[in-house]
């Protein structure tokens, strides 16, 4: 019998546990249309120690972690954008080995759930044209991507579906 994860706010000693979900999340992921290199490069420009030490600091940020036997294996960001008045899920991430077992779903519902803590109805989103098991995945959630907006990781630029879905 699989265990089951538990869920938390992550803390800053957990940054190389979750550089770990998210660079190999990212070549199972993206690594058939965005070369090796420039996932590299961006990864090691966005999300490096000072970095995350950053995303720790800003007040318009909460992530969230799912553990399993005390490993971190999912991971979730959120983030309140006042100009634009939406709270977008900017990240979730659950290491391939561990998809399907309800992570994804469990951290975006605690996403949702902070999210109208904030007082937004809606959660919004972007996911890559080509990343299809996960567009797929959320088109199935009732997410409806309504706009489009080019995302740039290193040298290459691919389409982002924005979209978002109402909390319930």
């Amino acid at each position: 019998m699989p265990l089951k994860p538990t869920y938390r706010e992550w803390s800053l000693d957990d940054t190389s546990d979750i550089q770990n979900v998210l660079y190999n999340t990212w070549l199972a992921s993206y690594a058939d249309f965005i070369p090796i290199t420039d996932i590299q490069w961006y990864f090691n420009n966005y999300y490096s120690e000072p970095n995350f030490a950053q995303l720790f600091e800003d007040k318009d940020t909460t992530s969230f972690v799912a553990e399993v036997k005390g490993h971190i294996v999912g991971y979730a960001r959120m983030k309140v954008n006042h100009e634009q008045k939406r709270c977008y899920l900017e990240s979730l991430y659950v290491l391939p080995e561990f998809q399907g077992r309800g992570i994804g779903m469990e951290l975006l519902k605690i996403v949702e759930q902070n999210s109208l803590k904030n007082s937004f109805q809606q959660i919004w989103l972007g996911v890559m044209e080509q990343n299809v098991p996960s567009l797929e995945w959320y088109k199935k959630l009732g997410f409806n991507f309504v706009e489009q907006s080019p995302f740039q990781m290193g040298k290459t630029t691919v389409n982002h579906f924005i979209g978002y879905r109402d909390i319930k």
